[in-house]
């Protein structure tokens, strides 16, 4: 509840951005986190599909 997840997730994109430009990254979100990756440019990519028991979405982000 203090925005840490959003402040490390800025700064881990920022510096894989720096590592990385101009590759694409990819994750394996928990399906309802969608819309919390959509904020960060992150696109589902597939089908969901279950992990755990848990449905989750492949998406993926270009960096800059």
């Amino acid at each position: 509840g203090q925005g840490i997840g959003h402040k490390l997730m800025a700064q881990a994109l920022d510096h894989a951005g720096e590592k990385w430009p101009g590759r694409t990254i990819y994750l394996s979100a928990q399906a309802h986190l969608q819309g919390y990756y959509g904020r960060y440019g992150f696109e589902p990519v597939g089908a969901v599909y279950l992990e755990d028991g848990i449905p989750h979405i492949g998406m993926r982000r270009d960096l800059g």
